[in-house]
C-alpha cells in the first residue's frame, strides 16, 4: 500500500523501491566492499542477490569483504574514543587476518585478478603470485605477502595439468594438506613437512577411498560408495584385499582370498 503521513519512518529505505529496481542496483555494484556495505545496510537486498545468482554476491571474496566491513564496524568506535582528543586522521581499514587469506585461497573459486582488491583493502596483509619452473614443469604461486615480505606458501598450480597443491604452516615449514586434479579427484594428506601421508581420496561420483600407513606405502582399508556401501581392506599397498562389504540394510558379506580372487 500507498505510505501516508501517519506511518513510522522506514528502517531500510531501500526496501521501499520496487523489486525490478533493486536488481538494476545491484547488478551495478562492481566492488566487494560495496556489496558488503549493502548487504549490511540493508539485509533484504543482500539476501535478493545472493537470491539471484549475482556473480560478485557469490564468489568467496564477498564473504571476504563482510568479515573485513564487520571488523571496521566494530574496531571504529574504539579508535574514535582514542582519537577524540587529537586532530582528526583518517581510519585505515582493519587488515584482513592470516586465517581468512588462507580459507579464500583454499577455496577453488579464488581468483588471482582479485589480489589488487586484497592489497587495497589490507596492504599490510594480503596475497601475491607468481611463475617458477621452465617449459612443462611451470608452476603457479600463491603466497601470503606482509608487506613487501613474502610470506608462507599457500597453493601451486601445474600450468600444464592444471593439477593444484594446497599448504598450511610457516614460511619454510609449509606442508601439503591437499591435491586437487583437473579430473575432479581431490587427495587429503597429513603429516609434517617432507613426511606427508595420503589419508584420504574423494571422487566425483561420491566414492571416498581411506587410506594408512605412511608415506609412499599408504594402504587403502576402506572405501565409501555414494549408495551407502562400505567396503574394508586388508594388507599391504598394491595387494589391498576386501575382507568386508557393508550394506546400508544392516546386511554384512565377508570374503577370503587374494586380491582380485576374493570370494564369499
Amino acid at each position: 500500500r500507498a505510505r501516508t503521513d501517519d506511518d513510522a519512518p522506514p528502517t531500510d529505505w531501500l526496501a521501499e523501491l520496487p523489486h525490478e529496481l533493486h536488481l538494476r542496483i545491484l547488478e551495478g555494484v562492481d566492488d566487494f566492499s560495496d556489496c558488503a556495505a549493502f548487504s549490511l545496510a540493508s539485509p533484504r537486498l543482500g539476501l535478493l542477490a545472493l537470491r539471484s545468482g549475482l556473480a560478485r554476491f557469490k564468489d568467496p571474496l564477498f564473504a571476504v569483504a563482510m568479515r573485513l566491513q564487520l571488523a571496521q564496524r566494530v574496531a571504529a568506535p574504539r579508535r574514535s574514543r582514542r582519537l577524540a582528543a587529537s586532530a582528526p586522521a583518517a581510519i585505515p581499514p582493519s587488515p584482513l587476518t592470516e586465517a581468512i587469506l588462507r580459507k579464500y585461497s583454499a577455496d577453488r573459486r579464488a581468483r588471482q585478478e582479485h589480489f589488487p582488491w586484497l592489497e587495497r583493502v589490507s596492504p599490510a596483509l594480503c596475497l601475491s603470485t607468481g611463475i617458477r619452473g621452465l617449459g612443462s614443469r611451470r608452476f603457479e604461486f600463491w603466497r601470503l605477502q606482509r608487506g613487501d615480505e613474502p610470506g608462507a606458501l599457500l597453493r601451486e598450480r601445474s600450468l600444464q595439468r592444471g593439477t593444484i597443491w594446497h599448504f598450511t604452516g610457516e614460511a619454510g615449514a609449509e606442508r601439503q594438506v591437499r591435491t586437487e586434479y583437473a579430473t575432479g579427484e581431490v587427495q587429503l594428506f597429513e603429516g609434517e613437512k617432507g613426511a606427508e601421508r595420503l589419508v584420504r581420496t574423494d571422487f566425483l561420483d561420491g566414492t571416498i577411498k581411506h587410506h594408512e600407513g605412511a608415506r609412499g606405502s599408504e594402504r587403502v582399508v576402506r572405501t565409501a560408495y555414494a549408495d551407502g556401501r562400505l567396503k574394508h581392506f586388508e594388507g599391504e599397498m598394491g595387494a589391498e584385499r576386501k575382507v568386508r562389504t557393508q550394506f546400508p540394510d544392516g546386511g554384512t558379506q565377508y570374503y577370503e582370498g587374494e586380491r582380485g580372487v576374493e570370494r564369499r
